[in-house]
């Protein structure tokens, strides 16, 4: 049996589909939920399935503090990590994740692929396509030469935790606009652990973001990297992991036979570059305008 933690807020649109495929998993969980005082109808849904849920203010939530405070709540060694927006697609999805993680003592997290929704535009999916590609492999400190920063690439919209591990290197970082998963996966690395990625276990998880939303999240991503640099230090090559990501892209466009995106992705590209510069000079930066073109504004705020 394991533990899994979702943070809620305002997730009725995604929360019978997703409580519904975790009941039919073949893997026993217990299910701890931790609700942002959602304003739609997501607290109904779970009392009226009897699901009991825990419940901080927005204004405190916090990536890395609400998961940490989730986790105080678990009853198992292994704990898998979702979002609300995240739906597995194979009964067996958690099972799958679990036996990756346990398979090798050395292993401290696995991570499960992200498949795009049938209605994700073509962007999206060769995102999820690239990012997530369709062979398992583990990842280690000997893989940074040839992967660079994609060495501690995972996500916590799917992802399975040994609590031991993950309290070894004290848990998820409480003073991160976002990526609390990657400063845990590069805590892990250099204290000589694994990461695993596991293709077997999928869920169908995606965005199509809009320029501006393009645009905050880089700067969110760009404000990461600053605010994490000696962490990250070890795992270079962002920006030229970015460049071959764009390259990669443009082919595939072209591949098939979608060279009229190519001026639309060319601006798109353009947007997250801006964005993301501007985030890595986010110090500089007024804290008023900070709030304005974040994401995460109560990160700002807090």
């Amino acid at each position: 049996m394991v533990s899994v933690v979702i943070p809620t807020y305002n997730a009725g649109n995604y929360l019978p589909g997703l409580l519904d495929a975790l009941a039919g998993q073949t893997l026993a969980h217990e299910l701890i939920i931790v609700d942002s005082t959602s304003r739609d109808n997501t607290q109904a849904i779970l009392r009226g399935r009897n699901i009991p849920f825990h419940e901080v203010s927005p204004a405190s939530f916090n990536h890395g503090g609400t998961r940490n405070l989730a986790m105080s709540f678990t009853s198992h060694p292994v704990v898998i990590m979702m979002t609300q927006d995240a739906l597995p697609v194979h009964p067996d999805t958690l099972k799958n994740l679990v036996a990756m993680l346990l398979r090798d003592e050395n292993i401290g997290m696995a991570y499960g692929r992200q498949l795009p929704y049938p209605e994700a535009g073509i962007l999206s999916q060769f995102a999820r396509m690239t990012n997530y590609p369709a062979e398992s492999r583990l990842k280690a400190w000997k893989d940074i030469p040839s992967l660079g920063i994609r060495t501690c690439h995972c996500s916590n919209s799917f992802a399975a935790y040994k609590k031991a591990d993950f309290q070894a290197v004290g848990g998820f970082p409480t003073d991160t606009i976002l990526g609390e998963d990657v400063v845990l996966a590069a805590k892990l690395i250099t204290s000589g652990k694994s990461l695993a990625y596991c293709a077997e276990a999928a869920v169908y998880h995606s965005h199509d973001y809009t320029l501006t939303e393009e645009f905050r999240r880089y700067f969110d991503i760009g404000a990461f990297h600053q605010q994490q640099e000696k962490l990250l230090q070890p795992f270079t090559g962002a920006e030229s992991e970015g460049l071959k990501y764009v390259i990669q892209e443009w082919k595939y466009l072209a591949g098939n036979n979608h060279l009229t995106l190519i001026p639309a992705q060319i601006m798109r590209t353009a947007v997250k570059l801006v964005g993301y510069k501007l985030g890595k000079w986010q110090q500089h930066l007024p804290l008023s305008l900070k709030q304005k073109i974040s994401m995460h504004t109560s990160f700002w705020k807090n």
